[in-house]
């Protein structure tokens, strides 16, 4: 494309009339072909915008806290009946958060797959 254009700039449109009015109708052809190849990768990110604005409006952001929060304060109080010592009772507590974090972040990515293969179905 630039080769083209560097032709048109330079290209004597009184000498060579013919060639000038080749040059100009390449240059467009290579435009539409352009814009053409360039289309499906607007739409595909467009869709997987579209796709990741419907889940995130489906989950609940609160009832997931409501869920960790619970079982940090089970995990806690059965920390304190077990009778240890405050740095084993703040170590449990970060391995059971990091162990929840995990589990949460896996289902958390099973789920999107799940809708974005359903999605899939309905476009």
């Amino acid at each position: 494309m630039d080769e083209l254009k560097d032709v048109e700039s330079v290209i004597d449109r009184i000498q060579y009339p013919e060639r000038y009015e080749l040059v100009k109708k390449l240059i467009a052809e290579k435009s539409v072909e352009a814009s053409k190849a360039q289309k499906p990768e607007l739409e595909k990110e467009e869709a997987l915008r579209e796709l990741h604005r419907e889940y995130k409006n489906q989950k609940s952001k609160v009832w997931k806290i409501f869920r960790g929060a619970t079982l940090m304060f089970v995990t806690f109080r059965m920390i304190q009946y077990l009778d240890w010592t405050i740095q084993q009772q703040i170590i449990g507590a970060l391995v059971v958060f990091c162990i929840y974090t995990i589990i949460l972040v896996g289902l958390n990515e099973y789920q999107f797959n799940k809708f974005k293969r359903n999605f899939g179905k309905r476009t």
